[in-house]
């Protein structure tokens, strides 16, 4: 039986599922280490996992073709499970409509970008370039290329010049299909700078570095080819494309909680650092590492602060001081609309995670506040949250981050 299941789910891992037809998702119910680790054998021959695979809920879109045989298996193994997203493929052909590219010379908007619709990067960069030339301490940094030629840029924040501040560093979207990430960090983007008078110590006595596209080619490949694409687009050489980014990062790399399968969505890719687009980031944090002292790479979904280590359940020395920073922060997020988030290390919110960024910044870097943030929601859709739920999202993720950038001054003020 499991050898059936899993040659269906490796011939169907072959074919780019595009349309998700009679794909559905749902929701288990994990409860012992047997079924953990059944789970984590479909994980390695092709099942697309929503959620990390844990004790718990679990979250796995199951291909039409399978669905008997997963069933039987669940049923089998005493994992009860339940129907999430009924029609995958109805809510990925609706959120094509969610999507648009901003046209200025129609509109006469100062910029491409607006909250209420999903935009592509270079509409993204089009808003930095607004920002850059309309505010004299904003510039804007290409960092490099995406193996598919994109550039990545990064916005600039400084008053005074760069450099002799503190420093907050903020990303999004290093997961392709997580549309709302970088959506949101854009959002926070236009609160930092154009309300700035409403906080003027945030840009007075802190440096920003925001970049709000870390996998431009996946998110652009999610917007035209396939809405649930996870990785980078690098080949791999065996008709497998990409790596996930977020296992790719050089500090305890592939020591659990990846894959080293081409195929697989959690792929951590031929060696550390292998992935340019990790290159490109490593490079312009670590020139900075000194002066940037909070670290925050943004993610959906599930509603989660997550706190170092990824790669085992050992605690770094200032845990306490990470944890008691993202408990004064998610209280202030809740207070905007009363959306719940849970602060903990990510295998006790998850499952072990090595090669991530936010295991880096910290344990390599030595930036002391790093953290991983899952934004909405915790799964009635999932990675394709409606445009309606970015402007909550980013009102309540700007309070988490203005009160932690608060928090950065106390502690750090002036001493770089």
């Amino acid at each position: 039986m499991m050898l059936v299941l899993f040659t269906i789910l490796a011939a169907a891992i072959g074919v780019q599922c595009k349309e998700y037809n009679g794909d559905q998702v749902y929701r288990l119910e994990v409860q012992t280490p047997n079924q953990i680790e059944y789970l984590q054998n479909l994980e390695n021959n092709g099942a697309d996992f929503w959620t990390e695979i844990r004790l718990g809920t679990v979250d796995v879109r199951v291909e039409s073709e399978g669905k008997a045989l997963l069933e039987e298996e669940f049923q089998r193994l005493g994992i009860q499970f339940s129907v999430m997203i009924k029609d995958l493929a109805g809510l990925v052909q609706e959120s094509k409509s969610w999507f648009k590219k901003g046209d200025k010379t129609r509109t006469g908007a100062k910029h491409a970008m607006d909250w209420t619709s999903y935009h592509p990067v270079e509409d993204m960069h089009d808003f930095m370039d607004y920002l850059a030339a309309t505010y004299d301490y904003v510039s804007v940094s290409s960092i490099g290329e995406s193996y598919e030629g994109r550039e990545m840029r990064v916005l600039n924040v400084c008053k005074g010049g760069c450099g002799n501040k503190p420093a907050m560093w903020i990303d999004g979207g290093i997961h392709a299909r997580e549309w709302v990430s970088p959506a949101t960090v854009t959002y926070m983007m236009n609160e930092l700078i154009e309300n700035d008078a409403e906080h003027p110590d945030l840009t007075e006595n802190l440096d920003w570095y925001i970049l709000p596209s870390h996998n431009p080619d996946g998110y652009a490949y999610s917007i035209d080819n396939e809405r649930l694409w996870r990785k980078t687009r690098a080949p791999n050489g065996n008709s497998c494309f990409g790596t996930d980014a977020n296992r790719n990062w050089g500090f305890h790399w592939n020591e659990g909680g990846s894959s080293n399968d081409p195929c697989a969505e959690t792929y951590m890719g031929k060696s550390a650092f292998s992935e340019i687009e990790n290159q490109n980031v490593r490079d312009f944090v670590w020139e900075r590492k000194d002066n940037i002292k909070f670290f925050n790479t943004i993610h959906s979904y599930s509603q989660y602060i997550l706190l170092p280590w990824g790669w085992g359940y050992e605690q770094p020395d200032n845990y306490s001081e990470l944890e008691m920073l993202a408990f004064e922060a998610v209280a202030e997020l809740t207070a905007v609309h009363g959306t719940r988030y849970t602060v903990g290390c990510i295998p006790c919110l998850l499952y072990v995670a090595s090669g991530g960024s936010l295991d880096w910044a910290l344990g390599e870097a030595g930036i002391p506040y790093s953290y991983g943030m899952e934004l909405r929601d915790t799964g009635n859709y999932g990675f394709l949250l409606p445009p309606n739920q970015i402007i909550p999202t980013g009102e309540e993720t700007w309070a988490y981050h203005l009160t932690a950038a608060r928090a950065i001054l106390r502690e750090f003020g002036n001493k770089v």
